[in-house]
């Protein structure tokens, strides 16, 4: 006779057990730990060891969910205390504290870049920010704009590092630049032969503060001028 072995059956979490906080703070660590296409509802139940029904129990639906990951991330977002009194630095500190918490929180860049994200969190920062902004004689108006355009820079800077400096080392990535250099005809690219090195810093911290400070100049000397 051959003796089978019976599995236990897998226990769950008791009924009830879950709040919203945890099945959020669950989802965002798994983005974090292994991609936003890993996270699933299915993905999500097994992480909380329970049904994916429960799931549904504290989130509406996947956008609801990819929403409440995008807030909670924001959550760990630190300005720089005190914030300057010069506008431009202003715009600096905020620029750098968020690549902060989207190269942290790689989920959010894809997360902004499909959907709109609007939340308590939201407004709190941008009163903030705009509080710092006005003290340094930048108005609500275009304080409002100044903040999003580097929102929006360094969200889409930090979707174009994360592949290129963040999930492979930049010395590999500036490697890639010169393998496929040199089956091309040097001779062709002159202007290009000079710059090649840099090529492999276009996806880095220096390009980053680069674009910033040219970003942020730019938006102060706008409001010198509109104050005129």
């Amino acid at each position: 006779m051959v003796n089978r072995q019976v599995k236990p059956r897998q226990r769950r979490r008791p009924r009830g057990s879950l709040t919203r906080q945890q099945v959020v703070e669950a989802a965002l660590q798994l983005a974090d730990q292994e991609g936003l296409d890993a996270l699933s509802m299915q993905t999500l139940a097994r992480r909380l060891d329970c049904g994916v029904m429960t799931i549904y129990g504290y989130i509406d639906n996947k956008e609801d969910l990819l929403d409440a990951i995008a807030l909670r991330g924001l959550m760990d977002l630190q300005l720089q205390r005190p914030l300057p009194s010069e506008p431009a630095a202003v715009l600096v500190a905020w620029g750098r504290a968020l690549r902060a918490t989207l190269i942290a929180h790689p989920s959010l860049p894809v997360i902004f870049l499909s959907q709109a994200v609007i939340g308590p969190g939201i407004f709190q920062g941008v009163e903030a920010l705009l509080g710092a902004l006005d003290r340094g004689g930048m108005r609500a108006p275009a304080g409002l704009h100044a903040i999003y355009a580097v929102l929006i820079y360094t969200t889409g800077f930090v979707a174009w590092e994360l592949p290129r400096t963040r999930q492979q080392t930049q010395a590999a990535y500036a490697a890639k630049w010169r393998q496929e250099f040199a089956i091309l005809p040097r001779g062709e690219f002159p202007l290009v032969t000079v710059v090649l090195d840099e090529l492999g810093t276009v996806a880095g911290e220096d390009q980053f503060e680069f674009g910033l400070a040219a970003l942020t100049d730019g938006l102060a000397r706008e409001r010198r001028g509109a104050a005129r």
